[in-house]
Protein backbone atom coordinates (compact mmCIF):
# COMPACT_ATOMS: atom_id res chain seq x y z
CA UNK A 1 0.00 0.00 0.00
CA UNK A 2 2.67 2.48 0.89
CA UNK A 3 4.34 1.61 -2.47
CA UNK A 4 1.21 2.53 -3.97
CA UNK A 5 0.99 5.63 -2.54
CA UNK A 6 4.15 6.66 -3.26
CA UNK A 7 3.83 6.05 -7.17
CA UNK A 8 0.80 8.18 -6.71
CA UNK A 9 2.22 11.11 -5.25
CA UNK A 10 5.08 11.16 -8.12
CA UNK A 11 3.02 10.01 -10.54
CA UNK A 12 0.69 13.28 -9.83
CA UNK A 13 3.86 15.58 -9.23
CA UNK A 14 5.12 14.42 -12.91
CA UNK A 15 1.59 15.10 -14.66
CA UNK A 16 1.14 19.11 -12.41
CA UNK A 17 4.50 19.95 -13.80
CA UNK A 18 4.24 18.42 -16.95
CA UNK A 19 1.06 20.69 -17.36
CA UNK A 20 2.93 23.78 -16.81
CA UNK A 21 5.53 23.19 -18.86
CA UNK A 22 3.03 22.01 -21.92
CA UNK A 23 0.57 24.95 -21.13
CA UNK A 24 3.24 27.70 -20.56
CA UNK A 25 3.78 29.91 -24.39
CA UNK A 26 7.13 29.29 -25.92
CA UNK A 27 9.22 32.50 -25.65
CA UNK A 28 8.48 34.75 -28.42
CA UNK A 29 4.94 33.37 -28.87
CA UNK A 30 2.45 34.93 -26.75
CA UNK A 31 -0.71 36.27 -28.77
CA UNK A 32 0.51 39.91 -29.17
CA UNK A 33 4.18 39.40 -30.35
CA UNK A 34 2.77 36.75 -32.78
CA UNK A 35 0.45 39.94 -34.05
CA UNK A 36 3.70 41.72 -34.53
CA UNK A 37 5.77 39.25 -36.10
CA UNK A 38 2.93 38.90 -38.69
CA UNK A 39 2.29 42.31 -39.37
CA UNK A 40 6.21 43.00 -39.55
CA UNK A 41 6.03 40.01 -42.00
CA UNK A 42 3.45 41.23 -44.26
CA UNK A 43 5.20 44.46 -44.26
CA UNK A 44 8.70 42.70 -45.66
CA UNK A 45 6.80 41.08 -48.34
CA UNK A 46 4.48 43.95 -49.36
CA UNK A 47 7.99 46.28 -50.00
CA UNK A 48 9.23 43.16 -51.65
CA UNK A 49 6.63 43.13 -54.00
CA UNK A 50 6.58 46.74 -54.49
CA UNK A 51 2.59 46.68 -53.05
CA UNK A 52 1.94 50.27 -52.28
CA UNK A 53 -1.52 49.31 -51.33
CA UNK A 54 -1.15 46.73 -49.11
CA UNK A 55 1.90 48.88 -47.42
CA UNK A 56 -0.74 51.58 -47.23
CA UNK A 57 -3.37 48.99 -45.16
CA UNK A 58 -0.47 48.41 -43.11
CA UNK A 59 0.76 51.66 -42.03
CA UNK A 60 -0.80 53.10 -38.53
CA UNK A 61 -2.98 56.53 -39.14
CA UNK A 62 0.25 58.77 -38.66
CA UNK A 63 2.34 57.82 -41.11
CA UNK A 64 -0.69 57.22 -43.38
CA UNK A 65 -0.77 61.13 -42.97
CA UNK A 66 2.96 61.82 -42.96
CA UNK A 67 2.70 59.70 -46.87
CA UNK A 68 0.10 62.22 -47.69
CA UNK A 69 2.30 65.30 -46.25
CA UNK A 70 4.85 64.03 -48.04
CA UNK A 71 2.91 63.32 -51.52
CA UNK A 72 1.23 67.15 -51.67
CA UNK A 73 4.70 68.81 -51.08
CA UNK A 74 6.41 66.19 -54.15
CA UNK A 75 3.84 67.36 -56.25
CA UNK A 76 3.45 71.16 -55.35
CA UNK A 77 7.04 71.17 -55.95
CA UNK A 78 6.72 69.22 -59.14
CA UNK A 79 3.91 71.29 -60.30
CA UNK A 80 6.58 74.62 -59.82
CA UNK A 81 9.30 73.16 -61.51
CA UNK A 82 10.93 73.67 -65.23
CA UNK A 83 11.15 71.23 -67.60
CA UNK A 84 14.86 70.34 -66.09
CA UNK A 85 13.57 70.09 -62.28
CA UNK A 86 10.76 67.87 -63.54
CA UNK A 87 13.20 65.17 -65.44
CA UNK A 88 15.65 65.70 -62.33
CA UNK A 89 12.24 64.68 -60.10
CA UNK A 90 10.89 61.92 -61.81
CA UNK A 91 14.78 60.56 -62.05
CA UNK A 92 14.88 61.18 -58.30
CA UNK A 93 11.63 59.67 -57.25
CA UNK A 94 11.19 56.85 -60.18
CA UNK A 95 7.59 58.25 -61.17
CA UNK A 96 5.95 59.49 -64.54
CA UNK A 97 4.74 62.85 -65.29
CA UNK A 98 1.35 61.27 -64.94
CA UNK A 99 2.25 59.83 -61.90
CA UNK A 100 2.88 63.16 -60.40
CA UNK A 101 -0.12 64.44 -62.00
CA UNK A 102 -2.50 62.45 -59.50
CA UNK A 103 -0.01 61.79 -56.62
CA UNK A 104 -1.60 60.52 -53.41
CA UNK A 105 -0.05 59.37 -50.26
CA UNK A 106 -0.28 55.54 -51.06
CA UNK A 107 1.02 56.27 -54.45
CA UNK A 108 4.07 58.17 -52.56
CA UNK A 109 4.62 54.25 -50.92
CA UNK A 110 6.27 54.11 -54.54
CA UNK A 111 8.92 56.49 -54.53
CA UNK A 112 12.81 55.38 -54.83
CA UNK A 113 12.71 57.29 -51.60
CA UNK A 114 10.52 55.29 -49.70
CA UNK A 115 11.46 51.89 -50.94
CA UNK A 116 14.75 52.94 -50.33
CA UNK A 117 14.53 53.56 -46.99
CA UNK A 118 13.03 50.02 -46.72
CA UNK A 119 14.13 47.67 -49.27
CA UNK A 120 16.24 45.58 -46.54
CA UNK A 121 13.39 44.95 -44.15
CA UNK A 122 12.52 41.89 -46.85
CA UNK A 123 15.86 39.94 -46.13
CA UNK A 124 16.22 41.28 -42.60
CA UNK A 125 16.10 38.69 -39.18
CA UNK A 126 13.90 39.33 -36.21
CA UNK A 127 16.37 39.80 -33.65
CA UNK A 128 13.76 40.63 -30.42
CA UNK A 129 9.95 41.95 -30.35
CA UNK A 130 9.43 43.69 -26.92
CA UNK A 131 5.59 44.52 -26.38
CA UNK A 132 4.17 47.19 -24.15
CA UNK A 133 0.49 47.64 -24.10
CA UNK A 134 -0.40 48.87 -27.82
CA UNK A 135 3.31 50.03 -28.71
CA UNK A 136 5.59 47.50 -30.36
CA UNK A 137 9.50 47.35 -31.29
CA UNK A 138 11.14 45.10 -33.68
CA UNK A 139 14.63 44.93 -33.28
CA UNK A 140 15.90 43.23 -36.92
CA UNK A 141 19.09 42.30 -38.80
CA UNK A 142 19.46 43.62 -42.30
CA UNK A 143 21.29 40.90 -44.67
CA UNK A 144 24.47 43.36 -44.19
CA UNK A 145 24.49 43.10 -40.93
CA UNK A 146 23.12 46.69 -40.58
CA UNK A 147 20.90 46.67 -36.52
CA UNK A 148 17.81 48.31 -36.85
CA UNK A 149 14.13 49.22 -35.11
CA UNK A 150 11.06 49.40 -36.15
CA UNK A 151 8.05 50.23 -34.16
CA UNK A 152 4.39 48.80 -34.07
CA UNK A 153 0.90 50.30 -32.54
CA UNK A 154 -1.97 48.35 -31.96
CA UNK A 155 -4.72 50.46 -33.72
CA UNK A 156 -7.91 49.86 -34.90
CA UNK A 157 -8.14 46.12 -33.37
CA UNK A 158 -4.61 44.84 -35.51
CA UNK A 159 -1.33 46.13 -35.05
CA UNK A 160 0.36 48.86 -37.87
CA UNK A 161 3.55 49.85 -39.09
CA UNK A 162 5.15 53.43 -37.24
CA UNK A 163 6.78 54.05 -40.75
CA UNK A 164 9.05 57.39 -40.73
CA UNK A 165 8.78 58.88 -44.49
CA UNK A 166 11.94 59.66 -45.84
CA UNK A 167 12.84 63.47 -46.85
CA UNK A 168 11.00 64.99 -49.73
CA UNK A 169 13.46 65.76 -52.11
CA UNK A 170 13.98 69.79 -52.82
CA UNK A 171 15.40 71.63 -55.90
Amino acid sequence: MNGRLRWSRSGILSLVVSSIFISAPARGDSPEEKGVRDTFTAFADAIKAKDAPKIWQLLDKESQTAAERSARSVKATYARANAEEKTKLETALGLSAAEFAKLTGEGFLKTKGFRGKYNEIPGSKIEKISVQEKRATVNYTEEDGDKEKLRLIFQDGKWKVSAPMPPVPQL
